[in-house]
């Protein structure tokens, strides 16, 4: 008998030391997350504009990004290095949601992989292999590029509508018909943009931000999401922290 409550009482104490250091951390864990969110899609305009007023002859609305890391390009180290930080905030994003709002079900689990593989293939990948060309002809380099920015035009894609099953039309009415929004408008952009890239039409530049435009304003959404659950957990944790420390709540 002695046992049994000597072990319970160091279970008691074991599980409100864990829950106290979560109390600590979770809140620390998604600003920081949210924030990292928040400098890569905003980042990744301000960035590639700001260098791109450094390239001479760089069209914005005419050329996209994969231009600006090009051997022939004056600040092809600074967007390549980039490309790794805008990959490594994704990652923490990511890390982020799966350590709050989507910390477990099949297509939350979609979510947080997709983010990670759209930091990997658009920033990492990109810009530890430059858009090179050699008499008009792709370099290993520059297929390589094609590549992770394929992987990360997919992945980018795909988390719209695994989030409409995550808010369903019955629960978030508002979150589900966005997540559709997202979804379709994403893909005419991402449509246009190809058709650009092949020379059909023009704006090849102009059209690659909007798409991004459109993805990147998505992610925000989700960090501010993620925001505004910190206090629901927060309370609920507190609570029964309080209830094994036999304290009252207060929350």
């Amino acid at each position: 008998m002695i046992s049994k409550l000597l072990t319970l009482q160091f279970s008691s104490k074991s599980l409100s030391s864990s829950l106290l250091e979560m109390k600590k951390t979770l809140p620390v864990t998604i600003i920081l997350a949210a924030i990292s969110c928040f400098i890569a899609c905003a980042g990744d305009f301000i960035v590639t504009f700001t260098l791109g007023a450094f390239y001479p002859g760089y069209n914005f609305i005419d050329q996209s990004q994969s231009s600006l890391g090009t051997a022939d390009s004056p600040v092809a180290f600074y967007i390549n290095t980039w490309g790794v930080v805008f990959c490594l905030l994704l990652v923490t994003f990511a890390w982020g949601l799966r350590k709050s709002i989507f910390s477990e079900g099949k297509w939350q689990t979609v979510v947080v992989w997709s983010i990670m593989l759209y930091g990997v293939g658009e920033g990492a990948g990109s810009g530890l292999f430059p858009y090179d060309h050699i008499k008009n002809a792709l370099t290993f380099s520059g297929e390589l590029h094609s590549f992770f920015a394929a992987v990360g035009g997919v992945a980018i894609a795909l988390i719209p509508f695994a989030c409409s099953k995550i808010f369903p039309k019955d629960e978030y009415p508002i979150m589900n018909v966005y997540c559709w929004f997202t979804f379709f408008s994403g893909l005419i952009c991402i449509t246009l943009f190809l058709l650009s890239k092949g020379g059909f039409i023009p704006y090849k530049g102009l059209l690659q931000r909007v798409f991004i435009f459109d993805y990147h304003l998505f992610l925000t959404v989700l960090a501010l999401l993620m925001l505004a659950e910190i206090r629901v957990p927060f309370m609920t944790l507190t609570k029964t922290l309080n209830e094994i420390q036999g304290q009252p709540n207060r929350n």
